[in-house]
């Protein structure tokens, strides 16, 4: 009996009262009988006020006709989220996996394949598009660049200007708070540092990328200073800002403020510098990879920057930029910039022979604006990053494309398990639910792989593109939530269809033994194997390609001879003092056929140029010419071939820097026939007073790296063995270990206090094609990858097929078929789907690979034959996968598989 000091608690009257309201009298009874029942074990469960809650959903469910359609076998059911459904789901997942380890094992595997490729490509796609994000109002800061209009019309955009814009647009506009120029130092690679101090050994250093700066530099871009101050760290003429890195390697962990270097070369012209300031190494995402900054004016350019005129429209070599007051819109101050360009700019610009426009170019943007291929350092292209993101999804859902493929395969083995489950009271949502669930359990296994193999192939990564990635951006919160995000739609895209399709069978078929998988199931799955095929086939293809083009550019003549051509840079006022004498030197060994200075050499940017323009024209006419001054014996020992007259030598000792040697291209710019060329004279100048006489021709050739095309371009004699930048030595041996060594030694007899240091030309040339060979590799191994996930899920296929046939085989086999019909007949399906692939891959991956190769003014063309490798790769690759299931179900005893049934 009820306690009646302590009544059991009721169900709520208003909802029996509603009960006896609107249901019959004869069915009141049972139905209130069961629904009393279920309240008192909730009641039980979860207490007397959620109990009641539940029991008055309840009867409203068997009140309204809306529940009447969806009226459940009983109440209340479970949550899908609920811990015990998802301990189901877990569980049931967990035995399917091991019911069937080798088709687990090809999904795992694949989807943990297909999710590394994306997040290390993740990871290289975010560091790319970081770049120069770090600095403070980074959406304020912009490039001026120009757009130069040559007389013929031609255009080029130049990243830099003259000396006198950043002042004269801070002046003109009130929108520009700050504007501040770098200068790189274009004609010396490298710049020679040196340390002397307590009567310690002089510690000599080439350091990299040294840059001239205005001490407004640091207003506009942020680094973290670890020693001195950033807002004066410029200010006096002698002092330096370096990089942690440089500083620990000048000065070990003892602090670098206020010590003192030598700066040689251009940048410093051999003086001591100051250190002001110490900054944490930031250039691994900026375009301004700085690893020391000295002032605008010092060295060379200080003195050039006093002695020579102002002007507008010669001597573009700094890099200006500016930054916005906060609110200004960039847009509105580029359509004043013409008006800017007319009042400073067009009177020097009439006699100058070219135009010019300027706008700005987010500062931002600068490392991915691929329209010029160096903004200080190289820069990338979205083109680019839109490849590897590509590369990136298609490779994942390679993967996924195998689960789903697998899952409606085996869809027979749980056609049984779903049946049961409808018949049970499961609904199609609840089994979408199971479905989804299992896949993002593999999805998450596949993520613990994954970030494994993440972990241990980053620094193999790193060297495969170049790029300083580290462990801890794994970790960070918004680089997991993004692999979490990868995971979810990484199960969700590859259970989609299996989910869909597995929880819509019918229970009594499926039951009664009568289910086979539908023709729509079958196409579906054979369309998505066409589609694999298609992207593998368009990345061996792309691959192909990549790889000829590379070789072509290496094996293309260019005009001189790039082999057994050793360099020796010249870095320091003592090296170029001891040029004649090492010069002299070199040339006794018996080993060398010759050596000359030049002031640039082929492979290397050449800066310099000169309006050139017939005695008929004006200077408004000039065409533009490239120019090297050169020792007299530098083409001789480089090998350029004359078309007319002669080249420099030692023979000519009244050659003076008003002749000159040109290519074909100069004469056929400048409209001067080859017949006529020796002894031509083309004026130079505003008054064009001053004229350059040709003595010779020779066949055009590649000074720069095959991108280009083929420039006019001029050599001049430089008579000041001082001034050269490089001394070419030509090796006539294949033991050039021996010449390094004596040119190592006569090195340290005549420049004691310097670091040997050289290079080879041919090396030298390849390294223009840096970018180009990370592309072919990245391209090369991740087609490799998607290849490899593709042949898994062929694999698997070909297991299940060859599985599904094993009584037919088996009365095949009786009946005397051979093993290579077997193989045959379980192939040529296979083989149908990859030539359907091969067809639609062909012209998209032409297209797609003649649209790199604008990229190139030289370039292979594509030939039928790498369509044919192509294909006979994939249709080799594929055989072979499936023929090991085909030929290993061949085999079989007829015995056995009779009896598998």
């Amino acid at each position: 009996m009820d306690n009646p000091e302590n009544p059991t608690p009721q169900p709520p009257r208003w909802a029996d009262r509603l009960l006896e309201w609107f249901v019959a009298p004869h069915l009141l009874e049972d139905l209130q009988g069961d629904l009393y029942e279920v309240y008192r074990k909730r009641l039980e469960q979860v207490g007397s006020a959620q109990a009641g809650r539940e029991y008055g959903r309840a009867v409203l469910h068997y009140l309204s006709p809306f529940f009447y359609k969806r009226k459940p076998t009983e109440y209340p059911q479970l949550s899908t989220l609920h811990p015990d459904m998802i301990r189901n789901y877990l569980l049931v997942a967990w035995r399917n996996l091991i019911r069937s380890k080798s088709f687990s094992a090809i999904n795992i595997l694949g989807l943990s394949i297909g999710m590394t490729c994306c997040m290390l490509l993740l990871l290289y796609i975010r560091s790319e598009l970081s770049f120069d994000k770090h600095h403070r109002n980074a959406s304020d800061l912009f490039l001026v660049k120009s757009d130069v209009i040559y007389p013929t019309g031609a255009q080029e955009e130049n990243p830099r200007q003259s000396s006198p814009y950043a002042a004269a647009l801070k002046a003109e506009f009130p929108e520009i708070e700050q504007v501040t120029r770098l200068k790189t130092n274009f004609s010396e690679s490298k710049v020679l540092l040196q340390v002397h101090e307590d009567n310690q050994r002089l510690q000599s250093f080439y350091e990299t990328n040294g840059y001239q700066a205005d001490s407004t530099f640091f207003d506009l871009f942020t680094y973290q200073f670890t020693e001195g101050d950033p807002k004066t760290a410029l200010n006096d003429v002698h002092s330096v800002v370096l990089s942690e890195e440089v500083a620990h390697k000048l000065f070990g962990e003892k602090p670098a403020l206020n010590r003192i270097i030598k700066i040689n070369g251009q940048t410093g012209n051999g003086e001591n510098f100051q250190v002001t300031g110490v900054y944490r190494d930031e250039s691994t995402r900026s375009h301004i990879d700085a690893r020391f900054l000295v002032p605008m004016t010092a060295g060379w350019v200080g003195s050039f920057l006093r002695e020579q005129p102002q002007n507008f429209y010669y001597n573009n070599m700094f890099h200006t930029y500016l930054r916005l007051r906060p609110g200004s819109d960039a847009q509105q101050l580029n359509r004043k910039l013409p008006a800017f360009i007319e009042k400073y700019a067009r009177e020097g610009l009439k006699g100058s022979g070219f135009d010019k426009k300027i706008s700005l170019l987010p500062v931002s943007d600068l490392h991915l604006y691929g329209q010029m291929r160096e903004i200080i350092t190289p820069t990338s292209s979205m083109t680019y990053l839109y490849i590897l993101a590509s590369i990136a999804i298609f490779t994942l859902l390679i993967a996924c494309i195998n689960f789903m493929n697998l899952a409606t395969a085996r869809s027979a083995k749980r056609a049984a398990e779903v049946g049961i489950r409808k018949v049970m009271g499961a609904g199609r949502g609840l089994l979408v639910r199971q479905f989804l669930g299992e896949s993002m359990f593999l999805s998450a296994i596949g993520l613990v792989i994954a970030f494994g193999l993440v972990a241990v192939l980053l620094p193999v990564f790193n060297q495969l593109t170049d790029k300083q990635l580290n462990f801890r951006e794994l970790i960070e919160p918004e680089i997991i939530g993004s692999f979490v995000a990868l995971t979810l739609l990484t199960g969700l895209l590859a259970g989609s269809y299996p989910a869909f399709y597995l929880s819509v069978f019918n229970p009594v078929q499926v039951l009664k033994g009568r289910f086979a998988n539908s023709i729509s199931a079958i196409a579906l799955r054979r369309g998505l194997v066409v589609f694999q095929f298609v992207i593998s086939i368009g990345l061996v293809f792309a691959t192909l390609v990549i790889q000829q083009q590379m070789r072509f550019l290496q094996n293309q003549p260019l005009g001189f001879t790039k082999e057994q051509q050793l360099v020796i840079p010249l870095r320091s006022e003592a090296a170029h003092k001891a040029y004649a004498g090492l010069q002299n030197e070199i040339r006794q060994n018996n080993q060398v056929t010759g050596a000359s200075g030049t002031k640039y050499y082929p492979g290397i940017r050449s800066p310099s140029d000169v309006g050139l323009y017939r005695p008929d024209q004006n200077v408004g006419q000039a065409q533009y010419v490239k120019t090297n001054f050169v020792g007299p014996d530098f083409m001789k020992l480089m090998g350029f071939q004359l078309l007319k007259g002669r080249i420099f030598s030692t023979e000519f000792p009244g050659d003076t820097n008003l002749r000159m040697v040109v290519n074909e291209t100069v004469l056929r710019k400048m409209g001067v026939p080859l017949e006529k060329a020796v002894g031509y004279k083309l004026k130079f100048g505003d008054k064009g007073d001053a004229s350059l006489e040709i003595v010779g021709v020779v066949k055009d050739f590649h000074f720069e790296d095959l991108h280009q095309p083929i420039q006019p371009y001029a050599f001049l004699l430089l008579n000041d063995a001082n001034s050269y930048n490089y001394l070419v030595v030509h090796v006539n041996t294949a033991q050039v270990d021996n010449v390094l060594a004596f040119a190592e030694q006569k090195w340290k007899a005549l420049v004691p206090d310097e670091p040997f240091e050289y290079s080879f030309i041919d090396e030298d040339f390849q390294r223009n094609y840096q970018t180009d060979a990370r592309t072919s590799a990245i391209v090369g191994y991740f087609t490799g990858i998607a290849i490899l996930i593709s042949c898994l899920g062929l694999f698997g296929l070909a297991a299940f097929a060859a599985q599904q046939r094993t009584k037919e085989i088996g009365v095949r086999k009786v009946l005397g078929a051979s093993v290579g019909s077997i193989v045959g007949l379980l192939s040529k399906d296979f083989i149908k789907l990859i030539v359907i692939a091969l067809v639609i891959a062909s012209p998209l991956a032409g297209y797609a690979m003649n649209r790199w190769l604008q990229g190139f003014a030289y370039k292979i063309a594509i030939e039928w034959w790498m369509f044919a490798l192509a294909a006979l790769l994939i249709v080799a690759i594929a055989l072979l996968t499936v023929s090991f299931q085909s030929i290993k179900a061949a085999l079989l005893n007829p015995v056995k598989s009779l009896r598998s049934e």
